[in-house]
């Protein structure tokens, strides 16, 4: 009986201390809560405060409990070490309890409070290490129950730690990105990535940061994500987002390029270095200049002009003398709006070497370099401007373009150096156009890439079909002088030398035999419209076909299905073709913008060539299918073998486009590709800002093409069309002409740059 009373005693003892204990600690939490962070020096206050608030909680006095852990967190940023030691004390046995019991909603309140924690914290202080442990814990158990709106800012902060932007000892950012680093897990990659490729997705853009915040960690994933991926619509998000996550990638993106990846990794490369828009990188993708794919060099020529910076006129002088000839004439205009000396040396170096230069674009060059060099007077570019003037008049005559272009020039840079030839002058008397001639209308006479060949004369008088090279076109080389007497309109003849005639068209020649080749141009009528002059108005049934000799001439389409703008035609485009071979109405109209000389086939003609030569009509109809594209294109007529395609197709416009509220679009958009020809296609894009049409017209492109065989090529062209359709008034239907028309209209088109 005496040891049960003496048990008895002492449980009333244990009872009584237990209250006179709690009464002690509600006492240390009520100072605590009016902010007297000194009552934690009480070791009893420290030991019960974390049971205490769980207690509160389990209770049902949530809010309480809530209170009592912010003014915990307050303490744990206070400037007294002692006070921020025993704090964390509290929280390390708080998160041990509630990862273990599974408290969702606590789970959800401390990564905040510990993260600011680290945000403030100077020194390791005892129980770092467990409870940033513990830290590490409850955020990954968030990333994997995709709890992800709260976790932004968490994440940022490590991110800002472990680059150093926010400045801590080396102890403390190394625990801070050891975290960061383990909370990378690829399967949370994967989630974050997955969610941020749907746009539809109302965690888009919370994936998006988390992408973000995770830095380097999350740089590896992506690129190799977008590698490897078989969505192009997913490869371009991944390139939208990868600048995005900073200069932290580079070093990924450097290792990827020293595995001598597959022509395309390779060009997305250079367009994400070029988008973290620090000059210093150029060194990634200058080596690039080099490589034997003209779409990676056109990628790093538009790498220099996204940069910018200081070194760009360099940059562009040395990638003048390096890239594809394909690519030259956006360099040179690009380098025209600088006077250094430099710019000047390297266009008369290219001048004086253009014979070097590849047939198909070496005009077009040549034309470019004559209107530039003019801006840097020497006597060595009066010299080379000579050469070029005596190489060409006699090969093509006073009237040749380039002999003109050459002879302004040369006029030009004699008035400034002081310089005079009287005998030069005296025989070039007739190829001098006048000084003050606007430089805009000498341009305008340039096309941006007009793909002719140059011949020579004997070249110019035979023809090859099949590879033989046949006899000489037989017949006088007088102009075809016949009656015009009763023609329409103010129109007369046509007084283009044949040899001229025969050099624009080359290609079109280059199909037929001798014999086809003289009666086919026999058939030919000269005609000269003046300036402004209506030629074809729409709607009218004309079946006459148009080979323009020179001179520009202006298209129009304002119809029911809305207004397109259109390109110039000049020399060597031709016209008509769909009233010609299908007997349509014209849908679109013609006219001359200045005095335009062309040569015309009318169907009478025709049907008197084709009965001596059947097999004509085949080589005239195959060759309009190539360049007369553009009324197909625009009416979708014609060609009814070609299925519309309706495939994603993706334009990199350069801050070209405007969106319908007129803000600028600076990176790559997503269109749809609608239907393909041998010499072009047509495209949509989702925006039909009045401005894009009327910005982009007239533009080089260059496109992605696959053809059927799997195999690909880089095909350059022209923006000949632009504008809104009446079905479909909500987008841009945008037309691009081929310089070289492909064999077959069997191919897809993924991707094009404009230029």
């Amino acid at each position: 009986k005496q040891a049960q009373a003496l048990e008895k005693a002492k449980s009333i003892l244990s009872d009584a201390e237990k209250e006179r204990e709690a009464a002690r600690v509600e006492k240390g939490v009520q100072l605590f809560m009016k902010g007297k962070f000194d009552a934690l020096y009480n070791d009893e206050l420290v030991e019960n405060l974390a049971s205490y608030i769980l207690n509160k909680y389990i209770l049902d006095e949530k809010e309480e409990a809530k209170k009592l852990l912010e003014k915990l967190g307050e303490s744990l940023c206070s400037k007294d070490v002692e006070i921020r030691e025993r704090t964390l004390m509290i929280f390390s046995v708080f998160s041990e309890i509630i990862i273990e019991e599974d408290f969702k909603e606590f789970q959800e309140i401390l990564p905040g409070m510990l993260v600011e924690w680290l945000r403030n914290e100077d020194e390791f202080i005892a129980g770092f290490e467990f409870v940033c442990s513990q830290l590490q814990k409850i955020i990954l158990e968030m990333l994997y129950n995709e709890q992800w709106h709260d976790l932004g800012s968490h994440i940022h902060v490590l991110h800002q730690i472990t680059t150093g932007e926010i400045v801590k000892s080396n102890v403390i950012r190394g625990m801070s990105a050891k975290i960061h680093e383990n909370l990378a897990e690829p399967d949370v990659l994967d989630r974050l990535v997955t969610v941020y490729l749907d746009e539809n997705d109302e965690r888009h853009e919370v994936a998006e940061n988390l992408l973000i915040h995770f830095g380097r960690f999350s740089a590896l994933f992506l690129v190799q994500k977008m590698i490897y991926s078989a969505s192009k619509e997913d490869r371009f998000a991944l390139i939208e987002l990868i600048p995005r996550v900073g200069e932290v990638s580079v070093p990924v993106l450097i290792d990827c390029l020293e595995d001598d990846p597959q022509w395309f990794v390779i060009r997305n490369i250079i367009l994400i270095i070029s988008r973290l828009e620090d000059s210093e990188l150029y060194s990634v993708a200058e080596p690039y200049l080099l490589h034997n794919d003209v779409r990676i060099q056109q990628q790093v020529v538009n790498c220099i002009e996204r940069l910018g910076g200081s070194q760009m006129r360099k940059r562009l002088v040395r990638a003048l003398l390096q890239v594809n000839d394909d690519l030259k004439g956006q360099i040179i205009n690009q380098l025209a709006q600088f006077t250094d000396d430099d710019v000047g040396e390297a266009f008369l170096d290219l001048l004086e070497n253009r014979k070097d230069i590849a047939r198909n674009v070496q005009e077009d060059l040549v034309l470019k370099l004559c209107i530039r060099v003019k801006a840097f007077p020497s006597r060595q570019a009066i010299s080379c401007l000579r050469d070029l003037i005596h190489e060409r008049q006699g090969r093509y005559g006073a009237k040749d373009r380039v002999v003109l272009e050459a002879s302004a020039s040369l006029q030009a840079l004699q008035a400034v150096l002081g310089e005079a030839d009287p005998g030069a002058d005296q025989e070039n008397s007739e190829t001098l156009v006048d000084e003050d001639m606007a430089e805009d209308n000498v341009l305008a006479e340039v096309s941006e890439d007009q793909e002719e060949t140059l011949f020579s004369v004997e070249e110019m008088n035979s023809f090859s079909s099949g590879g033989d090279i046949l006899e000489p076109l037989v017949g006088p080389v007088t102009e075809n002088t016949e009656d015009l007497a009763g023609q329409a309109g103010e129109d007369i003849p046509s007084h283009i030398s044949r040899e001229q005639h025969l050099r624009i068209w080359s290609k079109l020649y280059d199909q037929m035999s001798s014999d086809e080749a003289d009666t086919f141009y026999s058939l030919l009528k000269p005609m000269t419209y003046k300036a402004n002059e209506e030629i074809v108005e729409r709607g009218d049934k004309v079946t006459t076909m148009f080979f323009i000799d020179s001179g520009f001439a202006g298209l129009s389409c304002n119809g029911e299905q809305g207004e397109i703008l259109l390109t110039s035609l000049q020399t060597g485009d031709l016209i008509g073709s769909e009233g010609f071979i299908q007997d349509l109405k014209w849908t679109i109209s013609l006219l001359a913008q200045t005095d335009l000389k062309v040569r015309t086939l009318e169907q009478d003609s025709f049907r008197k060539l084709i009965e001596q030569f059947p097999d004509f009509s085949r080589k005239l109809q195959y060759y309009c299918n190539h360049y007369d594209v553009l009324p197909y294109l625009i009416n979708l007529t014609e060609d009814n073998d070609v299925e519309p395609v309706g495939t994603d197709i993706i334009a990199e416009g350069m801050s070209l486009f405007l969106d319908t509220s007129g803000s600028v679009i600076e990176d790559a958009v997503a269109g749809s590709l609608q239907y393909i020809a041998r010499g072009g296609y047509c495209f949509t894009l989702p925006f039909a800002h009045p401005k894009n049409a009327k910005t982009i017209l007239g533009r080089q492109v260059s496109s992605d093409v696959t053809l059927n065989d799997g195999s690909e090529k880089k095909c350059f062209g022209v923006i000949a069309g632009a504008g809104s359709h009446s079905q479909d008034e909500e987008v841009l239907f945008v037309y691009v002409k081929f310089y070289h028309p492909l064999s077959k209209a069997d191919y897809n088109c993924s991707m094009l740059s404009i230029m």
